[in-house]
């Protein structure tokens, strides 16, 4: 569901600014956000950032990154953050548990959405291969307090 650029191919792509409503919305909501990138997609603004490490890194975890989607007046369409295991609501954790056995949950993606409805997307895969490559990964989608939800 991400915007994308709008450049043509054939040409260089030259970096987006957002218009200071568009990104004074974005440093309210993200204050920690660092090396931020903007595209305009059709609804408006997307931010591509890496999350400050006081979003709920500790030491030694992978870097958290996330999406925000804005209008053009500064409004949220969707935010998407990385979240680590612990901020995945327990039911979610059994749920994994039980469907996929020998799988280990490899990336958590907090959704909210305009109207602040949370649900949690999933990448769930059996290991990496030598290459050090994610194998046989599953997606799968979760509500707000960790039950899976349908298609």
């Amino acid at each position: 569901m991400g915007c994308g650029l709008l450049a043509s191919p054939t040409r260089a792509q030259q970096p987006v600014q957002a218009p200071p409503a568009v990104a004074a919305a974005f440093a309210q909501a993200q204050p920690e956000a660092r090396r931020v990138a903007w595209h305009r997609c059709p609804a408006g603004y997307e931010a591509t950032f890496e999350q400050g490490a006081a979003q709920g890194r500790l030491p030694g975890e992978r870097k958290l990154r996330g999406t925000l989607r804005l209008t053009p007046g500064g409004e949220l369409i969707e935010s998407r953050l990385d979240v680590p295991p612990r901020a995945f609501p327990p039911l979610g954790h059994t749920a994994v548990s039980q469907r996929y056995p020998h799988h280990q949950l490899d990336r958590i993606v907090r959704v909210v959405n305009a109207r602040g409805e949370v649900t949690y997307e999933t990448k769930i895969c059996t290991g990496k291969d030598k290459n050090g490559k994610d194998k046989n990964c599953q997606t799968d989608r979760f509500d707000k307090d960790g039950r899976p939800l349908a298609g």
